[in-house]
C-alpha cells in the first residue's frame, strides 16, 4: 500500500472534505476518517457487487461470523461467540440503543471526559442523567480519578458507565490494571458497561488493547462491546458494526429495540467488506500503524518547544494538543482562520477540552508536513 498517494477525496458528498466559504487551499484534519484508500482486497469485492449490479437484502452468513471470531482471537487473543454478536449500522447506534435498552428515563450514567461529543448527546437524548468525571492530566498525559469516579456513582446513584477504549480524544489505551479497576468499581455498583472499542486495532508499541469483557466471566456479564472495522479500513461510510453482548437478558433487550427503531442489520457492502477486511487485511493493517507512528513521531518532534502541548498517544491515529498557551478563545476557528488548517474544537469533547485541538494524522506524510508548515508559519506558535 502506498500511504503517501494523494487521493483525490473532493466530492460533493465528502464531509471531511466539504468546501468552507474562501479557503480555496483547505488542509482537513479533523472528522476521524483516513485519507487513505482501503485494502484491495475489500474494493475489489465491493465492486464485484457493483458489478453484479444487485443490492437486495441481505444477511451475514457463517462465513462472516469466521472473519470476525478469527480476529479477535488474532489481534487481541480473545474467544467470541458468534451468537452474542448484533450486527447494527454502527457503534454509536449501539451504545443508544444501549443506553435505553438498559436503563430507565432519569438514571444516571458515567462518561470520562474530554470524550467524544456524541457519546454524551446519546446519554442526554435519551433522557438520563449525564454524570462526568474528568479524566486527570498529569504533565502530558491523562488518568483515571478512581476516588472521584467512585464518589460521583455513590453521589448519583450511576446505573452505567460508557467506557472508550482506546480513548477518543485523549489517546490512552487503558492497561489491565486499570480496566480490572474500573471493572470492580462497576461490579460493586451493579452498573453495567458499555464499552466503545472502535479504535481497538490502532494500539502502538509497548501498549496492548484489551476488551474489557475479556477479563473475568462477571465482566463479560455486564458488558456490552460497541467494535467495527469501519475505523480500522477506512470504511465509515459503509457503516457496519458489531455490538458483543454475552448476556441473554441484556442481549435480547438491545436487540428488541433496535427492531422496534427498524435499526438493525447490515447492508450487503456493509457485511461483504467486513468479511474482506477481517479475512485478507492484516498485512495492511500492520504496515499502516508503522505509517501512522511516523506520522506521530513527527508532529510531536515538530511541535516540541512550541505552544502546542502534545499529549502522550497510545493509541488511535487522533492527537490531542493543549493550545492554551496561545490565549486564543478557540484554537481550531484560530487554525482555520490563519492557516487553513481544519483541526476538531476541543469543546467537542466537553468543556475540559476547551483550550485543545485534536488532530487527525490518518493522511500522507507530506500533507502532515504542509499543515504544520502553516501551523508553525502562524505568529505566536513558536
Amino acid at each position: 500500500m502506498d500511504f503517501d498517494e494523494i487521493v483525490n477525496r473532493n466530492t460533493p458528498e465528502d464531509i471531511k472534505y466539504s468546501d468552507i466559504k474562501g479557503i480555496s487551499d483547505l488542509i482537513p484534519m479533523w472528522v476521524a476518517d483516513m485519507d487513505f484508500r482501503s485494502p484491495v482486497e475489500v474494493r475489489k469485492v465491493l465492486s464485484d457487487i457493483s458489478t453484479r449490479g444487485i443490492f437486495g437484502y441481505s444477511e451475514a452468513d457463517p462465513s462472516y461470523d469466521k472473519a470476525l471470531v478469527d480476529w479477535f482471537k488474532r489481534r487481541y487473543d480473545v474467544e467470541i461467540d458468534p451468537g452474542t454478536v448484533l450486527k447494527l449500522p454502527g457503534v454509536v447506534l449501539g451504545i443508544s440503543l444501549s443506553v435505553r435498552a438498559l436503563t430507565e428515563p432519569g438514571d444516571s450514567i458515567l462518561i470520562f471526559e474530554p470524550l467524544y461529543g456524541p457519546i454524551a448527546k446519546c446519554i442526554k437524548g435519551n433522557g438520563r442523567k449525564l454524570v462526568i468525571s474528568d479524566l486527570v492530566r498529569t504533565g502530558s498525559r491523562y488518568e483515571i480519578d478512581f476516588e472521584g469516579m467512585q464518589r460521583k456513582i455513590k453521589d448519583n446513584n450511576v446505573k452505567m458507565l460508557v467506557l472508550c477504549n482506546p480513548h477518543n480524544p485523549v489517546g490512552r489505551v487503558w492497561t489491565r490494571e486499570e480496566l480490572l479497576k474500573i471493572g470492580d468499581i462497576c461490579l460493586e455498583n451493579d452498573m453495567v458497561i458499555v464499552s466503545d472499542e472502535i479504535h481497538a486495532d490502532f494500539v502502538y508499541a509497548g501498549h496492548k488493547h484489551i476488551p474489557v469483557a475479556s477479563l473475568s466471566d462477571d465482566l463479560r456479564k455486564i458488558t456490552v462491546t460497541c467494535t467495527s472495522p469501519t475505523k480500522t479500513f477506512n470504511l465509515a461510510g459503509i457503516q457496519a458494526a458489531n455490538i458483543i453482548i454475552a448476556d441473554d437478558s441484556m442481549r435480547r433487550a438491545v436487540d428488541r429495540l433496535s427492531l422496534v427503531t427498524g435499526a438493525y442489520g447490515l447492508n450487503v457492502m456493509g457485511i461483504a467488506a467486513t468479511r474482506a477486511a477481517y479475512t485478507y487485511g492484516e498485512v495492511w493493517l500492520d504496515e499502516l500503524l508503522e505509517y501512522l507512528s511516523g506520522n506521530i513521531t513527527l508532529v510531536r518532534n515538530r511541535l516540541k518547544d512550541t505552544k502546542l502541548k502534545v499529549t502522550d498517544i497510545e493509541g488511535t491515529y487522533l492527537m490531542w494538543i493543549d493550545a492554551s498557551e496561545l490565549c486564543v478563545s478557540d484554537p481550531a476557528e484560530f487554525f482555520l482562520d490563519k492557516a487553513h488548517v481544519r483541526l476538531s474544537e476541543g469543546g467537542f469533547f466537553g468543556n475540559s477540552g476547551k483550550d485543545f485541538i485534536r488532530m487527525n494524522v490518518a493522511c500522507p506524510k507530506s500533507v502532515v508536513n504542509e499543515a504544520l508548515d502553516r501551523i508553525l508559519a502562524v505568529p505566536g506558535v513558536k
